[in-house]
């Protein structure tokens, strides 16, 4: 596919649009998927015209609050317009990103990255784990950030531009507009782009030592030889997320030996590095080690200041 090239981004949008709006045929007559049916020759060719200028800047987003969660949604133009501009940075992605990061492979990277730990346990045969998660990750993004981090790996301004917009993109609530300096809409089309930029600091932090690395959007593997390299990996990860202005969850987060098991993504190893030795589901073997984000932990589960 040609880059910036409207024709063969207008047909992306136009397929994608006539996707959802098939899901949403039966909605309410009053339901803005009809109405922009109606009106697809008018806003889907300006709004790829304006990311081909590079000036697109999306409507604001809207806060729900429910029972148990508050969500950011993205109006549905924007939904589309946004994706058609994922489809231009991905080629990108080989450059930029770092391989270990497996969630932009979509959802086939929980396979790959399952693929990769049964092998490093297979061949590479370690002794211990760290098995940790960001707490509140895309909450807790800061966007000054996140756009230095955008014009350091990008040179394209009119890429800078739109990106800037729609990470600072104010948000309409029931209590008036607001213009948060963190976050970002967690179920946007660019929101895993975002944070693979956002912890790539971490995931290149980990590639001239001799360790095993995984990241899957907030969820991190890392494998070790050695004492040693478990707490050298644990301050260096400490380091990286206190300047990423980061905390871990302290009930998801494990370090220990592999033979007592480790749970990530969706699977149990179960101690014995075998390939048939894992299974799906909850992991009952593991111990919660608390700690607080100024200390590390040592292999027996105990905390001592660094």
């Amino acid at each position: 596919m040609k880059r910036w090239y409207a024709p063969d981004m207008l047909a992306i949008g136009s397929k994608l649009f006539a996707k959802i709006y098939k899901q949403k045929y039966h909605a309410h007559h009053n339901h803005e998927a009809h109405f922009m049916a109606r009106e697809i020759d008018e806003w889907l060719p300006a709004g790829i015209q304006s990311i081909v200028d590079g000036n697109y800047s999306p409507r604001h987003l809207r806060r729900y609050y429910f029972s148990d969660e508050t969500i950011d949604q993205l109006h549905l133009s924007d939904r589309i317009l946004q994706h058609v501009l994922l489809k231009q940075l991905k080629p990108t992605f080989s450059h930029v990103m770092n391989p270990n990061c497996y969630h932009l492979h979509g959802p086939y990277g929980v396979k790959l990255a399952t693929q990769r730990i049964r092998q490093v346990l297979q061949e590479k045969k370690p002794s211990f784990f760290i098995r940790a998660d960001v707490r509140s990750f895309y909450k807790s993004i800061l966007h000054h950030k996140l756009i230095k981090d955008i014009k350091q790996h990008f040179n394209d301004t009119k890429v800078h531009a739109m990106l800037e917009e729609i990470i600072t993109n104010p948000i309409d609530t029931p209590r008036g507009t607001k213009n948060p300096c963190n976050g970002i809409a967690l179920r946007g089309p660019l929101s895993q782009f975002f944070s693979g930029i956002f912890l790539k600091p971490l995931d290149d932090a980990f590639d001239d030592m001799q360790i095993s690395y995984i990241r899957y959007q907030d969820d991190i593997l890392i494998l070790c030889q050695t004492k040693r390299q478990l707490n050298r990996c644990w301050r260096k990860m400490m380091e990286v997320l206190q300047e990423r202005r980061l905390s871990l969850s302290r009930k998801k987060t494990r370090m220990g030996c592999i033979k007592s098991g480790f749970h990530f993504l969706g699977v149990n190893y179960l101690g014995a590095q075998t390939l048939d030795n894992t299974s799906t589901g909850h992991s009952c073997n593991e111990s919660a080690i608390p700690f607080h984000n100024d200390q590390k932990l040592n292999v027996n589960g105990g905390g001592s200041k660094i």
